[in-house]
C-alpha cells in the first residue's frame, strides 16, 4: 500500500497524458538512453495492444521524462 500511495502523482500524470500507468512506464523505459528493449508481462491481448501502441508512440519528450522523475522525489 505504501508503494501504491507513493505513486499517486505518477498515476495522476499518466491520466493527465491520457495514458495508463503501464503505458507511461513502458514509454519512459524505452526513452532512456541505451535502452532498446523492455521485457513486459501481459495478461491478455488488450494489454499487449497497449504495449505495442506505447512502443510505436516513440520516446517521451525531455519535459515529460522530467515530470515522471519528479513524481518520485528522493528516489
Amino acid at each position: 500500500m505504501r508503494d501504491y500511495n507513493a505513486a499517486a502523482a505518477y498515476r495522476a500524470l499518466a491520466a493527465e497524458l491520457g495514458l495508463s500507468a503501464a503505458a507511461l512506464g513502458h514509454r519512459y523505459a524505452l526513452s532512456m538512453p541505451g535502452v532498446d528493449t523492455v521485457v513486459l508481462g501481459v495478461k491478455n491481448r488488450k494489454e499487449l495492444a497497449e504495449c505495442v501502441a506505447a512502443a510505436e508512440a516513440g520516446p517521451l519528450s525531455a519535459e515529460i521524462m522530467e515530470r515522471v522523475d519528479n513524481c518520485f522525489p528522493g528516489r
